[in-house]
């Protein structure tokens, strides 16, 4: 500022420069005083909603085995479940009804007496689950008799038997599942799906319709076999006695080291 008022003070006195000496010290006296607002004016703060690229926190890269931690942690059950597709053969009984096998659906024709299928690839023996969904289209007797390993022996799980009302395994210490522990009976409904699963742990055998239990069997102390009709459906199999009956959604899955450690367990707990 006192650079501008030196300078008016040095311009000539006549009009004509007093004039030009006014216009210049006009101008220089504006460009003086945008210079000083513009020193004085302090820096512009930076807008708390529009932080700096550099200040932005860095983005984590997803972590693949936190992802694969995370995708174990959903449902273990159902994640281990294994389709049983592909692997079908139909079981040769001699009077077999048709059969058809499409997708997971597979459709076993009225037999003379029976009809079947078995599963031709490696599965477990001990310590899993198998699941399938079964219903009755036509006829009066089982129209499920699955087939399992328990162990290096087989056993049948069978619903609808002797008649269309006995559930039970057989055979359990050569009898029947009309005549042993694990007889119960029921009535099965035609066209119905009835949803069955069979389960092996080194202590015992349990079977459920619809998720509720059907039939339970311990095993120490006991032996296992099948009736000799049902060779044809080792080591897993389905088959039905003078039905027509449907079967879908098979699957098999291992159990758990929780699963087998909660079943040792159990079974080391003094019986009453």
């Amino acid at each position: 500022m006192k650079v501008c008022i030196v300078i008016l003070k040095l311009i000539g006195q006549s009009n004509s420069v007093r004039f030009a000496s006014l216009t210049l010290g006009t101008l220089i006296f504006s460009a003086c005083l945008s210079a000083t607002l513009i020193a004085a004016t302090p820096p512009q703060q930076k807008s708390a909603a529009q932080p700096a690229a550099e200040d932005k926190p860095a983005q984590k890269k997803a972590d693949p085995k936190v992802a694969d931690n995370q995708n174990a942690g959903k449902t273990n059950k159902e994640q281990a479940w294994k389709s049983l597709k592909d692997k079908w053969v139909v079981s040769q009984f001699g009077g077999d009804g048709p059969v058809v096998i499409k997708d997971k659906l597979i459709t076993m024709g009225l037999g003379d007496p029976l009809t079947g299928i078995r599963w031709e690839a490696e599965l477990p023996k001990e310590n899993y689950e198998v699941e399938l969904e079964a219903r009755r289209r036509e006829g009066f007797d089982f129209f499920c008799a699955l087939t399992f390993p328990v162990g290096k022996k087989h056993v049948s799980f069978i619903l609808g038997g002797w008649g269309g009302g006995v559930v039970g395994i057989s055979s359990v210490d050569g009898f029947d599942a009309s005549e042993n522990e694990t007889t119960s009976f029921r009535n099965f409904e035609t066209d119905r799906w009835y949803k069955v699963r069979a389960r092996v742990d080194a202590h015992q055998i349990q079977c459920w319709i619809d998720n509720k239990p059907a039939a339970e069997q311990i095993r120490q102390g006991h032996e296992f076999d099948i009736r000799y009709e049902m060779d044809q459906c080792v080591p897993l199999g389905v088959a039905a006695f003078q039905c027509k009956s449907e079967v879908r959604n098979i699957r098999i899955r291992k159990l758990t080291t929780t699963e087998i450690k909660a079943a040792d367990k159990e079974a080391a707990k003094p019986t009453e």
